[in-house]
């Protein structure tokens, strides 16, 4: 059995409905093909999904949103790419509301909501059977065993952005490898996600994406334990810089308010990287900051799992 498993809120219910009924047209054999919805308008998407999978019979899970289209073959070509030790994320076909391209997701109109949606174009459209290097995003399927439960503390209600950026970030320091299928779906765009207000959730999850792993972006995914001393600070300063630091003192830098530049703050950002390059300890200079390693352990295991 595989279990698709779709969180909602209520006042997304239309496409829920949809996507039950359209599931349903295509795979009325319910001992083959189960269906998981988790609606709770309390938390956010992280808790649905990990409450939903939890409730999941089938020894294999696709996560899905609920504004989305399938149709026959997605389930059959996924089953063929979910293996273990593997995230196999599925293609994503979109209306070209956020122009960028990567693997995982194609632009084409079908529409943007159920009420303009051409289903003929999408049921047209096909990507010939491939399983390719890459993904992104909470798309994707596994073994219900290899599920890693998503963070919902540092990424607690609302927060659910970053929260899919740290899932595979901990599924890469795990060793799983990471696949795009070519298993496809329509996809409406964030009917449940983006709503107003939600670019300032969007941030405050940023920022707690960096305060527990140091980083944003990262060549190696390397955490050390690092503190910051700020000498002549303001409330500015401390605001940007603190949330890259997390206390230890394996790594002490210090910076001066008077000189502190943009290109030290690029230093700053870059430093768990910088500091992977060298794997030396000692004291050094860098631009404006003053870098001390007492000690280059690791950390990063430590946060694969909550």
């Amino acid at each position: 059995m595989i279990s698709l498993v779709i969180p909602t809120v209520s006042k997304t219910r239309k496409y829920t409905n949809n996507i039950i009924q359209n599931i349903e047209s295509i795979y009325p054999d319910r001992e083959e093909v189960e269906i998981v919805i988790q609606e709770n308008d309390n938390v956010n998407l992280a808790t649905n999904y990990n409450t939903a999978v939890s409730k999941a019979k089938g020894e294999k899970i696709i996560l899905l949103h609920n504004d989305m289209v399938i149709k026959p073959g997605f389930i059959e070509t996924m089953n063929n790419h979910i293996a273990k030790n593997r995230i196999t994320t599925y293609t994503r076909i979109e209306p070209p509301i956020f122009p960028d391209i990567y693997p995982g997701k194609v632009l084409l109109d079908c529409g943007d909501s159920l009420e303009n949606f051409t289903p003929k174009k999408f049921n047209q459209f096909n990507i010939e059977e491939s399983l390719i290097e890459g993904g992104s995003q909470l798309f994707f399927g596994c073994l219900k065993e290899d599920y890693i439960n998503l963070d919902n503390i540092t990424f607690a209600p609302p927060q659910m952005w970053a929260s899919d950026d740290d899932l595979h970030l901990r599924y890469a320091i795990a060793g799983f490898e990471h696949k795009v299928s070519s298993a496809h779906v329509y996809h409406f765009v964030s009917k449940t996600s983006r709503s107003e207000g939600y670019q300032s959730v969007e941030h405050q999850s940023n920022i707690n994406f960096i305060k527990k792993w140091g980083f944003r972006n990262s060549n190696y995914n390397v955490v050390y334990k690092k503190s910051i001393k700020i000498n002549n600070p303001n409330s500015q300063l401390k605001q940007v810089l603190e949330p890259w630091f997390n206390g230890g003192e394996d790594i002490v830098v210090t910076v001066d308010g008077n000189s502190f530049t943009q290109q030290d703050f690029q230093y700053i950002q870059q430093l768990n990287d910088i500091i992977k390059d060298n794997e030396e300890t000692g004291e050094f200079q860098l631009g404006n900051i003053n870098i001390k390693i007492n000690s280059l352990q690791e950390y990063q295991n430590d946060l694969i799992y909550l």
